[in-house]
């Protein structure tokens, strides 16, 4: 292991650190024996740009692993051993320790022989602070160092061990749920599973919300609960209950161990610890449950015990490596069978005519390059789920690689055109990550059936709801894609593909001049605001019900201008800027959202914004109090759409039939909570907003603060249900009136710039000025007017058909870069390059 300490200047003389210094040290601890002796060997790295002198560093070094024989005292403050000598020639064990400063050390336990003195000199350790001691380790071996310790007495040798091990961190809540919850955050953000410990009882049950969560999308957990020992189960013991098996299958691997003592080799231990870690990290990943008994007494008071049951941790304690390491040979020969099962999925590929790519949530950068480029292969449309990443993806405009892709964002609401559905008929589909956000669309795909419908994803278990898929590969997206590109060439359509990319350009149109022109400061205004804010820097977590959907469906991608291609490269490497994006779609519930975001935003290290609704902040208030500890993170932007209640059911079909009342009482659950309120109660930054500008200016402000802050946007279920009603009605329309021309005309290859075969017969221009009730809210306004209005041009475009068309023309009045490509392709689907 390599610890580094940049600009760090150790003052010997008064034991302080200053920031002063340039040099590093890396105390990559060598323990070599050669005829006899022992010899322990660091490393300092200096340079000349250093503040400090070389004899400066040097001296400060050598106070540092000098400290190594100061800590090796026995208990009367003995020294055990002068100068260098033979560490087998101690007379007991001790935690080997070097100090880099007053409070920063490495440790790692040194044991000699087996023999009975091995502790004598910590007299007083008990069994129940070795176990718990060799467990920590043992997950601090494998990589978990992030722990959620939740208080109780039963698992105070856990609590006090993790919370003393200097290579681990540890936070602490009073809510279990808000806990795991946390936990289940760290995890989706890290890819490393985290550690909760929690005491006995309904301390445990407390878990099982993340944990089904955690269960159902794949999610690594390793659960530490202490327990009561067997003498005290079924007989009335007081915060004691039967917590075998207590979380059924929804763990990958469940072991009770028994109560701490030293009749049981301690590599029970070890051996437990590393399986358990094995099965959360191997697919299916998942969590996994361990249950902890201890007999009292559970502080570190002194208690006899016999350390044989330590035979056969020599090497265990002399190394910095788990005790047991599983190794996975894997052998990659799908590509090679070509007379087998993945031959017969590459020739559905290639034999097909409409095909269409789903890309569900992706959680790496390797997986987002294997999509993209599988797209780019393919040429075939592509849907990207929000939890993709690609949804909100920031183009880099180069006009050679838009050309590239073939996004359909908006096939959600040019689904609403019921000649859209009837028409779109995909004979392949191929979708790699998980579950899809859009039910239209997932209604879609079950319409195309019977087809080939190709299922991608690194675990075996059944994500199949309707009973479609024809073939289900066990892979991961860069192993797929890999073989696809190796062994297939398409056929590509570019009828298919121009007439989606068409309707998704006429849909996408449409919604965002519905948002833009809306007066007031909308729910889908939100998302897109969102959307336009964050940077590539940032991540998004994104609460369930209408948070995610708003963002699924009105969540705007646009392009960033860059000069060259060579500078985009070296900036990104990606032909796109992708954003980190998360939610908890495995149950898809509305509880520890705020918790998860918290400990995402631990797990990735990213600047976080998190988007949630009124009801799921307000489910999970405990949420804020893992907020205020600010912990090992970067600050948080919290976004709270307040609309008093549960907005989505007033977009179901119970809203139309079922009394107001009821409505209110038992399904929106209509509230006047203080969000300002409980914001204040936890100390916690809160901001109120009610426009379009002051929204904008929040999220701006918020990205450069370094404090978390909450934004609370207020709305209403009644006037948010009517918007949506119009968007849909509107988009429904854009869309049937774009198809009703493209099923008239003949599509040809887009890449060719031909467009359509219809003349414009006639173009007019018009100006039109529109007085204003009140101030626009997205552009900059002259307050010493005392009349504002709207202005600006209609452009009227008559088809040789007969079809009309109109458009706003917006002139802008500084220059800016915009990319052309759109502007041309768009005319293009109007006039041919004749007119």
């Amino acid at each position: 292991m390599i610890y580094g300490f940049m600009d760090i200047n150790f003052n010997i003389a008064s034991s302080k650190m200053n920031e002063a210094g340039s040099y590093l040290f890396i105390p990559q601890i060598e323990l070599d024996e050669y005829e006899g002796v022992s010899f322990l060997a660091a490393t300092l790295a200096w340079n000349n740009s250093s503040l400090c002198s070389f004899e400066e560093a040097v001296r400060s070094y050598e106070f540092s692993l000098k400290q190594v024989y100061m800590n090796l005292l026995s208990k009367d403050g003995r020294e055990v051993m002068d100068g260098i000598m033979e560490l087998k020639e101690g007379p007991s064990s001790y935690q080997f320790c070097i100090r880099l400063s007053p409070t920063i050390t490495i440790a790692r336990n040194m044991l000699d022989h087996t023999s009975e003195m091995c502790y004598s000199a910590r007299d007083c350790a008990n069994i129940n602070t070795v176990w718990a001691s060799l467990i920590i380790e043992e997950c601090s071996r494998l990589g978990l160092t992030y722990f959620c310790v939740a208080p109780g007495s039963r698992s105070s040798p856990l609590a006090v061990a993790a919370s003393t091990h200097p290579l681990i961190t540890c936070i602490a809540c009073f809510d279990e749920r808000s806990l795991a919850f946390h936990a289940v955050g760290y995890a989706r953000g890290s890819h490393n599973p985290a550690v909760v410990i929690t005491s006995s009882g309904t301390a445990a049950s407390n878990l099982l919300p993340a944990v089904v969560e955690a269960s159902q999308d794949f999610v690594p957990l390793l659960l530490l609960t202490a327990d009561r020992p067997p003498e005290l189960q079924d007989a009335g013991a007081n915060q004691s209950i039967n917590q075998v098996n207590h979380f059924g299958s929804f763990v990958r691997f469940f072991f009770s161990l028994p109560a701490a003592t030293d009749q049981v080799p301690a590599r029970v231990l070890l051996t437990t610890i590393d399986s358990a870690v094995h099965w959360a990290t191997s697919s299916p990943r998942g969590p996994v449950h361990i249950n902890c008994p201890f007999r009292e007494p559970l502080e570190n008071s002194p208690s006899i015990w016999m350390p044989s049951c330590l035979k056969g941790l020599g090497f265990w304690m002399s190394s910095a490596e788990p005790f047991t390491k599983y190794i996975q040979v894997r052998h990659s020969h799908a590509c090679n069978d070509t007379h087998g099962r993945m031959a017969e999925v590459l020739n559905v590929v290639r034999r097909a005519k409409n095909g269409l790519l789903l890309i569900g949530a992706m959680h790496t950068e390797d997986d987002i390059w294997a999509a993209l480029l599988l797209s780019k292969h393919l040429s075939w449309p592509t849907i990207p789920d929000i939890l993709s990443g690609l949804r909100l993806r920031k183009l880099l405009t180069f006009s050679e690689l838009e050309q590239e892709f073939i996004f359909v964002d908006h096939l959600d609401h040019a689904l609403l055109s019921d000649s859209v559905r009837d028409w779109l008929q995909a004979d392949v589909i191929i979708q790699v990550g998980s579950r899809i956000t859009s039910k239209r669309i997932s209604q879609m795909l079950e319409k195309c059936s019977p087809c080939s419908y190709i299922m991608v994803d690194s675990h075996q278990c059944r994500h199949d709801p309707s009973h479609i898929v024809t073939h289900r590969i066990e892979s991961t997206v860069v192993e797929f894609a890999s073989c696809l590109l190796k062994a297939t060439s398409p056929n590509k359509n570019s009828k298919w593909s121009s007439f989606l990319q068409i309707l998704n350009m006429m849909v996408a149109w449409e919604i965002s001049f519905q948002i833009s022109t809306h007066y007031s400061l909308t729910e889908p205004q939100a998302a897109r605001t969102i959307s336009e804010v964050l940077s590539s820097k940032s991540a998004l977590f994104v609460g369930n019900s209408m948070a995610i959907r708003d963002l699924d469906m009105y969540g705007h991608n646009w392009s960033e201008c860059i000069h060259s291609f060579s500078a985009s490269m070296l900036d990104s490497e990606l032909p796109f800027h992708w954003l980190r994006v998360a939610g908890n779609r495995g149950a898809s519930g509305i509880d520890g959202l705020l918790s998860t975001a918290v400990g995402f935003a631990v797990g990735c290290n990213k600047q976080v914004l998190c988007v949630i609704g009124d009801v799921s902040f307000l489910h999970d208030t405990n949420g804020l109090a893992i907020l205020y500890q600010r912990k090992s993170r970067k600050p948080m932007t919290i976004v709270v759409i307040n609309n008093q209640g549960g907005a989505i059911f007033s977009l179901l079909p119970i809203a139309e039939r079922t009394d107001p009342s009821i409505l209110n009482q038992y399904f929106y659950t209509s509230h006047n909570v203080s969000i300002c309120g409980l914001c204040k109660a936890h100390g916690v930054k809160h901001s109120l907003v009610q426009t379009k500008r002051e929204f904008q200016d929040a999220l701006l402000a918020s990205q450069y603060d370094e404090i978390d802050c909450v934004i609370e946007v207020k709305s209403s279920i009644d006037a948010n249900a009517t918007f949506h009603s119009i968007i849909r009605k509107f988009a429904s329309q854009a869309s049937n009136h774009a198809f009703s021309i493209l099923s008239r005309l003949s599509v040809q290859d887009s890449s060719s710039h031909e467009g359509f075969i219809c003349k414009i017969s006639r173009m007019e221009c018009s100006r039109f000025r529109i007085p204003l009730c009140t101030p626009p809210t997205l552009n900059l306004v002259d307050h010493e007017c005392t009349k504002l209005y709207r202005e600006g041009y209609i452009l009227s475009l008559y088809l040789e058909d007969g079809s009309v068309g109109l458009g706003e023309v917006k002139l802008w009045k500084v220059f800016f870069f915009f990319p052309l490509h759109p502007l041309i392709f768009s005319v293009n689907l109007l006039c041919n390059k004749h007119t």
